[in-house]
């Protein structure tokens, strides 16, 4: 090797290990970089942030909601173009920490406090609605609309999932890439799913059955070899009471609550999940994108002639008497199977033992579909005893687009149903409207950047920066870059080791209906091709190719060996029941490497990245 080969390896290995290390910080910092983008901004909300944030009061800073109703609805004059910025600039204000857990303000295990005290409140909501259901049984009504709207509800429901049929149930069971009851640290590849089992108690026969229904799986739980032969008669499944309640975060101010369910368990139902899907696919409505949400709430903002709504903890409101009594009888039984109908929360010591109330809960396979099934034929049903415009009808988990004229009836619906509108994010009037992540204020994309991390990894900062440099892009529709952020884009910047500054590349640049946004990934600093030229690692392309190649950090999946024999062989067939196997990678002994959840704190170096296009962004103005 030349000297300048092993010049450049030497430097490119300093230059990994630099971006690998990890940064003493702290919430003070990241607070330190919010309060000088509100200062830049420069609204009466803005500096009034500022100004709680030197006086320590961080988490009433935290509680400022932003409330659209505050802006002028004066269209297309030079006063409403103000306040279009104004309302930008407080809705970044406002975003820009919520949803980043500061520790050093709210401690986690106040989040938990909260978030089990909104768990146990939706737990209450779905008995006060079950026995309101469970009247209706015995003759009680609500309203004589309501009532019309459950039964039109009920027969849209049976005519999207028709017959439910066990074969192509059982065809679209899978194990999901999330934890269960049993994987244990990031051990939650189908290569560790495969080799221990467990359901409830309910679902114990129906497990099995899914078992023994792949021979060679059941062979192997059974310690049966390739060559042994002989009948297998059962399956050794590890029964349990239900799932586990944990919670994740959510917010600076509250975590979220999920359920890690049994393996078995899970397995049924994401084979449910996927056949509601696609029986909703054919009746018009695809969950694979969101972009239909999104151009409903840009035509809200403008013609004001649609709503968008969200729901206060939606899937923790699913009540069981609700799901019993607007789902087929085939399809409620084969759900209420495989479901866990109580679950465990451990406190330290404590271990608190939930009877749910609610049908199914954030963890299991099918509650996002059922959900949105649900709420997509409540607003269907409502719209036709209205007469009103389905085609602008989106209904994504519990994000609902509807129409403006009937929406009253819809709300009143839906709160006899046990749900409970979010006013803070549910918008019917005026000219802003926020649905599946996009926020429009009289068509004009004011989509904020929200911060989600501490600084405490080098790729944090550049996650940092470039979230500021995409969102200072997109306030000016893609001429330049807002010259308001630049300041603390360039306070973000000088935090970057000057061994790093250098590892710039690409975007890509996206246009909308009547907004542009750029996309990049967090591996190197997004900058202009001139930026780009200064730094060492950037050349243009040989070999007769058109474009650049730079430096960027890819990361670094997790695996493990695997040395089980007859595992590796149902692994195989499992990964190849669906006519398209891909190849493993493998060890220097021939060993298949399968995955661990989780991407390493370390990143791989590329020095070959290529990039076809580079992009301009413009100054700053």
């Amino acid at each position: 090797m030349n000297d300048s080969r092993l010049m450049r390896r030497l430097r490119e290995q300093q230059l990994a290990e630099t971006f690998n290390s990890a940064r003493e910080t702290s919430s003070q910092e990241l607070i330190s970089v919010a309060d000088v983008l509100w200062s830049q901004l420069d609204t009466p909300l803005s500096l009034g942030m500022s100004l709680l944030a030197r006086n320590g009061q961080i988490e009433d800073v935290l509680r400022i909601d932003f409330d659209p109703g505050r802006y002028a609805d004066r269209k297309l004059s030079n006063i409403f173009l103000k306040e279009v910025s104004l309302a930008r600039d407080d809705l970044q204000a406002v975003s820009f920490l919520r949803k980043c857990p500061l520790d050093d303000v709210v401690s986690a295990d106040a989040r938990e406090r909260t978030a089990w005290g909104k768990f146990l409140q939706a737990e209450e909501m779905c008995r006060l609605t079950n026995l309101r259901f469970r009247a209706r049984k015995r003759g009680a009504i609500s309203t004589p609309a309501v009532e019309a709207i459950l039964h039109l509800a009920q027969l849209k429901i049976a005519n999207v999932l028709g017959d439910l049929n066990a074969k192509s149930w059982a065809l679209r069971c899978r194990f999901g890439p999330g934890a269960d009851n049993l994987a244990k640290g990031g051990s939650t590849s189908p290569y560790h799913k495969l080799s221990s089992i467990s359901s409830t108690e309910d679902f114990h026969e129906g497990g099995a059955k899914l078992a023994l229904d792949h021979t060679p799986w059941a062979r192997f739980l059974n310690g049966l070899t390739v060559d042994d032969h002989g009948p297998i008669g059962s399956v050794d499944i590890e029964v349990v009471s239900g799932n586990k309640v944990t919670f994740v975060p959510k917010t600076a101010l509250t975590d979220r609550s999920i359920a890690i369910e049994p393996r078995l368990n899970i397995f049924a139902q994401l084979g449910l999940g996927a056949l509601i899907r696609s029986r909703l696919r054919k009746a018009g409505l695809d969950l694979d994108t969101q972009d239909p949400s999104q151009d409903l709430a840009y035509r809200g903002s403008i013609s004001g002639t649609v709503a968008t709504l969200d729901l206060s903890m939606a899937s923790d409101t699913l009540a069981l008497e609700l799901v019993r009594d607007l789902l087929p009888g085939r399809w409620f039984i084969a759900m209420d199977w495989c479901r866990s109908k109580s679950g465990t929360y451990r406190n330290g010591d404590r271990e608190t033992i939930i009877n749910y109330e609610k049908f199914s809960s954030m963890g299991n396979g099918f509650t996002f579909e059922l959900e949105t099934l649900i709420l997509w034929a409540l607003a269907c049903a409502c719209c036709d005893y209205c007469r009103d415009d389905r085609s602008v009808i989106r209904v994504f988990g519990d994000d609902i687009a509807y129409p403006v004229r009937s929406v009253d009836l819809l709300v009143e619906t839906l709160g006899y149903c046990g749900f409970l509108i979010n006013p803070r994010k549910s918008f019917t009037s005026g000219v802003f409207r926020e649905s599946c992540g996009a926020d429009f204020f009289n068509g004009v994309n004011v989509r904020p950047f929200l911060q989600e991390e501490l600084l405490n990894h080098v790729q944090s900062l550049f996650r940092l920066a470039n979230g500021l440099r995409r969102v200072a892009y997109r306030r000016n529709n893609g001429f330049g870059c807002d010259s308001r952020l630049k300041r603390v884009w360039t306070e973000v910047r000088l935090r970057i080791p000057p061994s790093l500054i250098h590892v710039r590349g690409p975007g890509r640049v996206l246009v909308g209906r009547s907004w542009s946004d750029v996309e990049c990934d967090d591996g190197y600093l997004l900058s202009d091709l001139d930026e780009g030229m200064t730094s060492r690692w950037v050349r243009r392309a040989s070999g007769g190719l058109e474009g650049w190649v730079f430096v960027r950090f890819e990361a670094q999946g997790r695996a493990e060996v695997a040395r089980e024999a007859e595992l590796v062989y149902i692994y195989s067939l499992y990964s190849s029941r669906d006519g398209v196997f891909s190849d493993h990678k493998t060890d220097r002994l021939g060993f298949p490497l399968v995955p661990l959840r989780g991407e390493s704190r370390r990143r791989r170096l590329n020095s070959r990245a290529f990039y076809r296009e580079w992009p301009n962004l413009g100054g700053w103005y």
